[in-house]
């Protein structure tokens, strides 16, 4: 069982009254102990006693030796203090004859890491492996909590609670005999030290004092263990296709670097589930392999997805990662099923939410200024749109970034190398105007290719890119920032169609050889303009970017297979090449300019806004030539003098923050694109929310979008705690996916249910989900009280799984419009 605590039933009967009693057998018959008494204490050759540089400070009132009978007493507020442990008594007596310590009244033991035994007296032999307490209470660091009328240690490890309790729930401070929220009540509670197990024997479990089942016996691991086989918290579900359903995990912990979680399962409208994961952990990496399956019973419930009338469904997935040596890591992580609805239907929690399946292996390497990846990707698609023979397999990528490590004519010299490779069976076209695929076809002149877009070529594209440049920054004695740079970038590319090229919108050649090369300078300028007061810091800043470039030399085509997202906005507005990968390339002269404003204030404010726009004044402007999926038009971009951007951003306190951002028509001051959430933590509030509004981009396929995501976790009380979540599209009115969710919880106990629904466009219908879970400190869950509260509240807000909107992703994680 997953359980990580601090030590737990430490021992019991304190080894430190009798080393007291010993240290004191030579005292005369009564004497006054007024003061600290401080002494070494020899070594026991049996080991029972301290150590041999061992200090023992004890306090008692009074100090009593019978030389006949050969007893020692300590008598009044005994307080003595050995090896980090502590022992608070009325009277202790060491019997030397009987070998026997005894304490009686007010009995408390406090152990190094904190837990405090309570006893009306207790009584162990000399060797102190065996004895026995009577009226115990023990509270541990962790607030775990055991009572019992008589406990017994036996061997040295074993401790034997007679008619014990255990919780950990705190007692009520009004009313301590009022029953706990939940508690064990057990004939006998054994603590093996040695195996670290707690054994119930005739166990009673009750919620607020009442029995609700009876187990002749049960045990599970004390919270000192960080790994102990066990059953985890189980998993309650409802959803329409796969009826209600229960998983429950069982840890195998068979090494301290590997372990295996098998979680079997049923629903009810389909059958048997399971669940296997290995884990195992090395000497420089770790990596685990999870499969996961199911058994269909009712294969009408998935009639109208196009998965067939499968018998079984499932899926594999493995992940790892290896440090080679200090600078090189080699890793891989990827998934295989049976069909792609699969996680979603059976509602993964490890997976669910994905709309792709991305398997990639890579080998990567970091020096002091250099960087090296080595990568492959397999897609398989999720989702209704999808068609596996559209997706590409890309292999390999390579990507080397390298900056000289010294000046070279006191700036700095670098280059970044790309090599990208690229497979696909089928060419993946998209109708923008709703047309049949057929008109999609000979259409490879630009000025009649209207209806469709072409987002992945048939067949094999390699292309090979590398980009140098240099750039120096030096402030003048007005304090102006001036950056003067250059760069000369190249490509080499080569494709192979493997359908008619009259039918694709790349090349009229069915191999074709494309060449590109665009050589730059340019200069960056920035003056701040900064202002200090007793409140704060003011910076107003002029910003200013000019870009040389000749029209790009180029022979051939180049297919746009990574750069097909271009959203302009205030984060590229100073970028020298606003394209979002290396299969288009910027070319032609531009003037980026804008302001920026910051403030930060004493208290910790910060605030910040930009607003900008862009100018091309000299060669082709790139961004008004389209290729195959009309990247670069209707971009803001797409005239000689852009629309305007602005960018706002707002946090008053640490644990809030407001940012926006927007795109404005440059003729008219339209709102092309607008943007702005929230997020932080007020009160018992936390909250991220966003509201974002895009333009139609006809052009792009892109009707007008406008939405809401956001997610919340509002603690109702000091126990409960509701959460929700939703992504609702406002054009139609509809809710792509939502959350909601009730949780309570307290230092001893977290119950929760949670309903969720998502939108499925296959069946054109909601599917709904129901979880229910219940967790029990103390068992297979560990920590504080707060450690305990704190992962429930984080993790009602981090679990949402409300992701942000978007309506096309790239196969290299491009965002397309959002």
């Amino acid at each position: 069982m997953r359980v990580s605590a601090r030590h737990f039933l430490t021992t019991m009967l304190c080894t430190t009254v009798a080393v007291a009693a010993l240290s004191f057998a030579l005292l005369p018959s009564k004497v006054h102990a007024q003061e600290n008494l401080l002494g070494p204490l020899g070594a026991r050759s049996d080991g029972a006693g301290g150590q041999g540089s061992s200090n023992m400070v004890l306090k008692a009132r009074e100090m009593q030796y019978d030389q006949d009978n050969e007893v020692v007493t300590a008598i009044g507020t005994v307080q003595i203090y050995y090896n980090g442990r502590a022992l608070q008594a009325d009277r202790v007596v060491y019997d030397r004859k009987a070998k026997r310590v005894r304490a009686n009244g007010n009995v408390v033991i406090t152990e190094a890491d904190g837990t405090k035994t309570y006893a009306d007296n207790f009584d162990l032999t000399d060797d102190f492996r065996d004895g026995f307490v009577n009226s115990l209470k023990m509270v541990t660091a962790d607030e775990l909590y055991v009572a019992s009328n008589r406990a017994e240690r036996t061997g040295g490890n074993v401790t034997v609670f007679q008619n014990g309790v255990y919780s950990a729930c705190s007692p009520c401070a009004d009313n301590p005999q009022k029953p706990p929220l939940w508690q064990i009540k057990a004939v006998k509670v054994i603590h093996n030290q040695q195996e670290k197990m707690i054994y119930f024997e005739d166990a009673r479990f009750e919620f607020f004092g009442f029995p609700i089942a009876y187990l002749p016996y049960m045990s599970t691991p004390d919270p000192s263990v960080t790994r102990k086989s066990g059953f985890i918290t189980p998993r309650y579900f409802h959803s329409s296709r796969i009826g209600y359903g229960l998983e429950l995990p069982y840890f195998i912990d068979l090494a301290p670097n590997y372990d295996l979680t098998i979680t079997p399962g049923y629903a009810t409208s389909q059958g048997p589930t399971g669940q296997i994961e290995w884990r195992h952990r090395t000497l420089n990496g770790a990596y685990s392999v999870m499969a996961s399956g199911a058994f269909i019973s009712d294969p009408d419930k998935f009639a109208n997805e196009d998965i067939g009338r499968p018998n079984w469904r499932g899926s594999i997935s493995s992940k790892g990662e290896f440090w080679l040596n200090d600078k090189w890591r080699f890793g891989w992580d990827g998934s295989l099923l049976s069909d792609k609805y699969y996680w979603r239907d059976y509602r993964l929690d490890n997976l669910r939410g994905k709309t792709e399946a991305t398997s990639t292996v890579y080998l990567t390497g970091v020096g002091t200024k250099s960087w090296f990846d080595l990568r492959a990707y397999y897609f398989q698609g999720l989702t209704t749109a999808d068609v596996q023979k559209q997706l590409p397999v890309v292999a390999p990528v390579v990507d080397y970034d390298y900056i000289v490590d010294r000046p070279v004519f006191g700036g700095e010299l670098g280059w970044n190398v790309n090599l990208t490779s690229l497979t696909r069976q089928q060419a993946a076209f998209d109708n923008i105007l709703g047309v049949p695929d057929d008109r999609c076809i000979n259409s490879f002149n630009p000025k009649t290719r209207v209806n469709c877009l072409q987002r992945g070529i048939d067949g094999t594209y390699t292309r090979a890119s590398i980009n140098a440049y240099w750039k120096k920054t030096f402030t003048d004695t007005y304090g102006q920032q001036w950056t003067p740079f250059a760069y000369v970038r190249g490509d080499l590319g080569f494709t192979q169609l493997d359908g008619n090229p009259a039918d694709q919108f790349v090349s009229n050649k069915k191999n074709d050889t494309a060449a590109r090369l665009v050589p730059a300078i340019g200069l960056d300028y920035r003056y701040p303009f900064i202002s200090q007061s007793d409140w704060g810091t003011q910076i107003i800043e002029p910003i200013a970017q000019v870009i040389l470039r000749p029209k790009a030399m180029q022979s051939g085509v180049f297919p746009n297979e990574d750069a097909q997202s271009l959203i302009f906005d205030d984060t590229n507005l100073f970028d020298w090449d606003k394209y979002s990968g290396y299969d288009r390339v910027e070319d032609g002269s531009r003037v980026n300019a804008g302001l920026q404003y910051s403030l930060t204030t004493n208290g910790g404010g910060y605030y910040n806004a930009m607003f900008g726009q862009s100018y091309s004044f000299g060669g082709t402007n790139s961004f008004t030539r389209g290729d195959m999926a009309n990247t670069g038009l209707q971009s803001g971009l797409d005239r000689n003098i852009s629309d305007y951007v602005a960018r706002v951003y707002l946090q008053p306190v640490n644990n809030f923050a407001i940012l926006s951002g927007a795109r404005f028509d440059q003729k008219n001051w339209d709102m092309r694109q607008f943007e702005v959430g929230a997020l932080g933590t007020i009160g018992r509030l936390k909250a991220d929310i966003i509201y974002a509004r895009y333009d139609a981009q006809p052009l792009l396929g892109l009707d007008d979008r406008e939405g809401i995501n956001g997610k919340a976790a509002f603690k109702l009380s000091e126990n409960w705690i509701a959460s929700a979540g939703a992504l609702y599209d406002m054009r139609t009115k509809k809710f792509s996916s939502s959350y909601a969710g009730l949780t309570y919880v307290d230092a001893c106990i977290a119950l929760g249910m949670s309903v969720s629904r998502s939108y499925d466009t296959t069946s054109l219908k909601y599917d709904t989900t129901v979880q229910f879970q219940l967790q029990l400190r103390g068992l297979g869950v560990s920590g504080s009280p707060k450690e305990f509260t704190d992962k429930i509240w984080n993790n009602d807000f981090d679990n949402l799984n409300v992701t942000k909107p978007s309506s096309y992703t790239d196969r290299y994680g491009n965002l397309k419009t959002f």
